[in-house]
Formats: C-alpha cells, structure tokens, sequence
C-alpha cells in the first residue's frame, strides 16, 4: 500500500494506491462532500487482481482543505480528475464513479475523450432538475408522509421539528441504504462543498448543480460502460436505463434488493455489488486481448 499527495488545481489532494497489474482501477468517491473512505473496504479485495487507487476530492478526507468557494466548480473537479490520472502515470485505467463521482467520470469522459479502458456510471444521474423530480417522486410514495416531513418542513422552516431528522433518516433507509449503517468522521466532510454544489438535499437542489444536465452529450463517450444501480436507488432504474441508451457502447444492470449504496450494505449484496465490477473489467478486457 502506498500513500501520497499530489498537485491539483487548487492545492493538494491525497491518494492511496494498492495491489498491481492493470488496467488499474480509479475509483471516483460520491459527495459532494464526502470522503473515499466508505469505498476503502468493498474493492480492497479486488487489489488483489489489480492495482487500485483511491483518492480525496479537494476539501475533504485528508486532501487540502478548500476555503475559498471559487474553487467548487464542476470544471475544476473534473481537471482534478484529469491530473490524478496524469500525476499517478494511470494508463488507461477503469474509471468508476459513485453518484457524484459518476456525475463527473459522464461529464469527463463525453467531454474530453480520454483513453479510458472504460468507465462505470455507479449510480449516478446524467440530469439534476430529472432527478430531484423523481427522488421526490419516490418519496412521496413512502409510507408515513414522508415528503412533507422532509421537502414540506425545509420550504416551511421547520427544520428544528425534532421529527424532521427521523424523516430524513427514513428517506435514507428506503433509497440510499437499506441494509447496514455508516457513520463518518465529520472531520472527513465538508459540509461546505455539499450546499455549494447541492444546497439543502438530494431533493431539494438549490445549489450550484441545480442545473446541472448531460443527457444530450452522452452520445460522445466512446468508452465501454457500465450504467449500475439498485433496485430501490433515489438515481430510479428508468433514469439509469436512459443514460445506457444514450452511450454507443454500454450495458444497463439493476442490483436486486440494493439501493444507492450497494458496496455498504451487508452480505450478499456487498459482494454481489463489486462482483458486478469485477464482470465488466474482466468483460471489457477479454475485447481487446
């Protein structure tokens, strides 16, 4: 295992990397945010097949901290991800990105061409406004009015409703993780990078992703995709089936009895989740031997 820091725009983020042989795999944390770590534990087996990295966006986890907000913009994450590529010498790694992650590895690779050996879209969404609608959309169909013990309470001020709290928890147990708990050092998070980028909640966009939708440049990724999600996933099926029809070369799987975490819940599914992973690299390089 190995441990470092390297320049970015911005300051400095740090990595680890671990196992060898390639293509290595890349992997892209969620957020925004949130730190690498829930992502340490699932594919630290597969080090043992290839090499792995993992690494901190700017402002969380143990890279630089962010203090100036400027720096919180979708084109710099996505040249954060370009030079983690570029400094750790990757050649042509797996991308996988979790939610947020995926969000840029979409926007990356339809962008900017690169000579990924593929990428997968780990429940991640191509449209922000598409899916605040349709988060709410499951929400209100949850028993227990959860929609207005959430969104309804936020647009009220309401929020110090010590029921309000155990709404969100609700919502999270349906659609983000159904099976365990994870708890994260808060020294970890950057609770400011959330509401700059989202704002108050996965369905209650207010920040600067509001607007935020790629649905019409997938056609350009020219990378062998993996579009994976859970059965009971906030980023719904339908919304991740859409973003497979629209990349030349990509494959859409739903994750039974899963929902947006599936790398956290309890076993099986943890294991079937990064099993899923471990098919499509082994899929996508048998192609080109």
């Amino acid at each position: 295992m190995r441990e470092g820091r390297i320049p970015v725009p911005g300051g400095e983020v740090w990595y680890r990397r671990t196992g060898s042989g390639g293509p290595p795999l890349l992997l892209v944390h969620g957020g925004p945010g949130y730190p690498s770590d829930p992502l340490f534990d699932a594919f630290a087996p597969l080090a043992e097949e290839r090499e792995v990295v993992w690494y901190d966006q700017l402002g969380v986890g143990r890279s630089d901290p962010v203090d100036d907000i400027s720096l919180l913009t979708v084109d710099r994450f996505l040249d954060e991800l370009g030079a983690v590529c570029e400094e750790l010498g990757l050649d042509r790694p797996h991308v996988y990105g979790h939610s947020w992650g995926a969000m840029l590895g979409l926007q990356y690779a339809a962008e900017r061409a690169p000579e990924w050996t593929s990428l997968i879209c780990a429940n991640g969404l191509a449209s922000v406004p598409r899916f605040e609608r349709e988060v709410r959309a499951l929400m209100a169909r949850l028993p227990g009015d959860v929609l207005d013990r959430t969104l309804g309470r936020e647009l009220r001020g309401e929020t110090d409703d010590p029921d309000y709290p155990m709404a969100r928890e609700e919502f999270m147990r349906a659609c983000v993780l159904r099976t365990s708990s994870v708890t994260l050092d808060p020294e970890l998070m950057s609770p400011t990078t959330f509401r700059t980028l989202i704002g108050h909640a996965d369905y209650h966009v207010t920040g600067a992703l509001k607007d935020w939708d790629i649905f019409g440049e997938l056609h350009r990724i020219q990378i062998p995709t993996l579009v994976l999600g859970g059965e009971f996933d906030e980023c719904v099926p339908a919304h991740l089936a859409d973003i497979a029809a629209r990349i030349p070369d990509a494959e859409h799987v739903t994750q039974p009895g899963a929902a947006h975490m599936g790398f956290l819940e309890q076993e099986p599914l943890r294991g079937a989740y990064v099993a899923l992973v471990r098919k499509h690299m082994a899929r996508v390089e048998s192609r080109v031997r």
